[in-house]
């Protein structure tokens, strides 16, 4: 390949304009003309100023010095190289050139070799949405534009708003039957009749933009079905929309398939309010529902690029009103962060300004949500490991990538920013940010625990009784076996002497019969009594003896009832005393699953009662069980009674935990606690920075959800 060197030689020619490429005089935008370039082989146009449309009026495939000299003689004021030079790189960058410059393709076969090494990306991003040309509609509307144009005029409009109003004021008052009938199509059927329905009202909705289009003299290039996130929608070609002077018309054109929506709701309602129950009036009511949700939900949503963003782009007067607004919202982020002092991308009215960085501001925030959910979508349509995939690959491309390009744009101007000194501070602060993100810092764990005795017993009554003793003080010592209180239960008594007579008949019938052969088969009846008797009476002897409640091991008398004394009456179910073991108490708790690699058996540990006025107790971590625990053993801990770890109670009881929890146990370094308390456990583990949590979160996720 000869190179050529820029000091010898004559300058490169500019490219040659294709024959086919047509100037247009477009709309009024910002109160000044627009010119565009139209592409009949893309069906494409280009928005251009007044002096490029003039420029490319004369353009000349010569060198750029001697088209300079050329067009400087027609124009004023005179023309430089550089905006030439500008404007051959906009023709051959937008295909518009029969060649590249100098009649070389070089520069064309670097473009489609770009091509080729995205194309794998644009497979990746694209099966979320593509287009599919069906037809070709321009003879079929001019043909059939006769019998649609009275619906144009100003009597059908007449007509279709009286009936819309009527409907809705009837419907209104049937309101709660309208709103029932929806539950009668919950069903597949029903499913089935709105899809059907949904088909044939955008159909009519892009049959509404094309006639609109047809009927101000504008050719419809193709119709067909646009696929988004695999849903298929018909679409209809209106490009040639750019080519009208006319806002109004514009709007007009924009506006045509949600107005069919509209009119189709308004007139299905009033036909459901006169029509008998049958088909027809079920029909009625599908198609005024599905006609009001796509109409004013999502056609007239302008956040997405639907009939709403459209007509709000023509009602500003800011074609590509989406970029354009974003271009402004970056600009003004920049200016705001580093104070760079640089001009607006464009020009506005203050209000209009204002506007669209609001506008902006809610797309981006709009749009953050929606490519989350066809993550999601995405997510769900393919098998595991797939959709892991392509859930990562859409969630980089939609919203880690535009951040990823603002951060090399910083970059790129990073001298300037430097050179400000609103730019060193924002700089300081993300700085601190970023070292708040990635330095690990984070070391303490802490969760909700309850501080207990290593070991306690409570004490209840055996059975209703009647205290007869009491040998219970507050905080007493005592030793296991020692007596705590006699109780007495007069139907126990009534039971035993019973037994015991009982008894007594039953051997008294034995003696009886000792000496008579003949009696022998009773004999062994009797001796079956009399064994079930000395069994019953062992058992109330047995209860008896319960009532004499004894200390069940060495420890320390607690939450003694003030009120127990000689001659009360007892129940089983509410607490006599506690008797506490001696010794360290430990404190208790559930740690979740993500956090136990970060402690281990040593750890120091303080645990800070939820009461302020109790003093902090320091620690270590004796146990911590790596097996899940099933139940939730300290009630004080679970959701279900007012503590933090989210749990369910099952039938028979139990605190299941809703997450993987560990118990942990921490030696507390007190000779004892008075009572049982509720508090939180900070135990001092491995440090760790806030990013490597979530990388690590994200990691359990991802391996999780592809081996499922």
């Amino acid at each position: 390949m000869r190179k050529h060197r820029p000091s010898s030689g004559p300058s490169p020619s500019l490219p040659e304009l294709r024959q086919d490429v047509q100037l247009h005089r477009g709309p009024h935008a910002q109160g000044r003309q627009v010119w565009l370039v139209y592409d009949p082989v893309r069906h494409r146009y280009f928005q251009i100023s007044h002096r490029a449309f003039r420029l490319l009026s004369i353009w000349k495939p010569q060198p750029v010095q001697a088209f300079c000299k050329y067009a400087s003689d027609l124009l004023v004021p005179p023309v430089n190289e550089a905006e030439v030079n500008e404007l051959s790189a906009f023709i051959v960058s937008s295909n518009l050139a029969v060649d590249g410059p100098g009649g070389s393709a070089i520069a064309f076969a670097m473009q489609q070799k770009a091509v080729r090494q995205s194309l794998i990306w644009r497979i990746i991003h694209n099966y979320l949405f593509f287009k599919i040309a069906l037809f070709k509609p321009h003879r079929f509307l001019v043909s059939t534009m006769p019998l649609v144009a009275p619906l144009y005029t100003r009597g059908a409009a007449l007509v279709v708003l009286f009936a819309s109003i009527l409907g809705g004021y009837f419907a209104s008052r049937q309101w709660e039957e309208f709103v029932a009938t929806f539950l009668d199509f919950l069903s597949f059927e029903g499913a089935l009749a709105y899809a059907m329905t949904l088909v044939v009202i955008k159909a009519l909705h892009e049959l509404g933009h094309a006639y609109t289009a047809t009927r101000y003299g504008l050719r419809v290039n193709t119709m067909g079905v646009a696929f988004i996130v695999m849903m298929p929608l018909p679409y209809t070609d209106v490009t040639d929309a750019w080519r009208l002077g006319s806002r109004r018309q514009k709007m007009a054109i924009n506006a045509a398939g949600l107005v069919v929506e509209l009119c189709l709701a308004g007139l299905t309602a009033f036909l459901w309010v006169f029509l008998p129950d049958g088909p027809l009036r079920s029909a009625a009511f599908v198609t005024t529902s599905v006609s009001l949700v796509m109409g004013l939900m999502v056609n007239l949503n302008p956040l997405m690029r639907f009939d709403g963003y459209h007509l709000l782009a023509d009602a500003w007067n800011v074609p590509n009103l989406q970029a354009r607004s974003s271009a402004l919202a970056v600009w003004r982020l920049r200016e705001w962060l580093f104070g760079l002092g640089r001009p607006p991308p464009e020009r506005f009215a203050p209000l209009q300004h204002t506007l669209l960085i609001i506008y902006a501001v809610s797309v981006f925030i709009y749009r953050q949500f929606v490519f989350i959910a066809i993550a999601l979508t995405v997510y769900h349509m393919f098998f595991k490991v797939l959709g892991v995939i392509l859930f990562g690959i859409e969630i980089l491309w939609f919203i880690l990538l535009p951040v990823l390009r603002e951060f090399k744009e910083w970059w790129r101007v990073k001298d300037n920013i430097l050179a400000t000194r609103r730019g060193r501070v924002t700089l300081a602060l993300l700085g601190v940010f970023v070292a708040l993100f990635v330095v690990p810092w984070r070391g303490d764990v802490d969760f909700q625990a309850v501080a207990t005795a290593r070991s306690e017993f409570v004490v209840f009554a055996p059975r209703p009784a009647q205290v007869v003793e009491v040998h219970l003080d507050e905080q007493a010592q005592v030793s296991k076996g020692d007596r705590l209180m006699a109780l007495q239960a007069p139907d126990m008594e009534r039971d035993l002497r019973k037994a015991r007579l009982q008894l007594a008949l039953i051997r008294l019938r034995l003696q009886r019969i000792a000496g008579d052969p003949r009696e022998l088969p009773e004999r062994v009846v009797l001796n079956g009594e009399l064994a079930r008797a000395e069994e019953a009476l062992a058992g109330l002897e047995k209860e008896k003896a319960r009532l004499v409640i004894l200390s069940p091991m060495d420890g320390i008398v607690r939450d003694v009832d003030v009120d127990l004394m000689a001659g009360e009456w007892i129940d089983p179910v509410s607490p006599v005393t506690r008797i506490v073991a001696r010794g360290a108490p430990i404190a208790r708790g559930y740690l979740d699953e993500d956090l136990l690699f970060r402690i281990g058996v040593g750890s120091a540990a303080t645990f800070i009662p939820e009461d302020p006025l109790l003093p902090s107790l320091s620690g270590a971590v004796e146990q911590v069980v790596h097996t899940g625990a099933r139940t939730i053993e300290w009630r004080y801990l679970s959701s279900v009674y007012g503590g933090a770890v989210a749990s369910d109670a099952t039938p028979r009881g139990d605190l299941q935990p809703r997450s993987g929890k560990h118990l942990v146990s921490v030696k507390l370094d007190a000779p004892e606690i008075a009572q049982v308390m509720r508090g939180t456990l900070h135990i001092a583990g491995k440090k760790e920075s806030f990013a490597t949590s979530v990388w690590r979160q994200i990691l359990r996720v991802l391996v999780r959800e592809a081996g499922a």
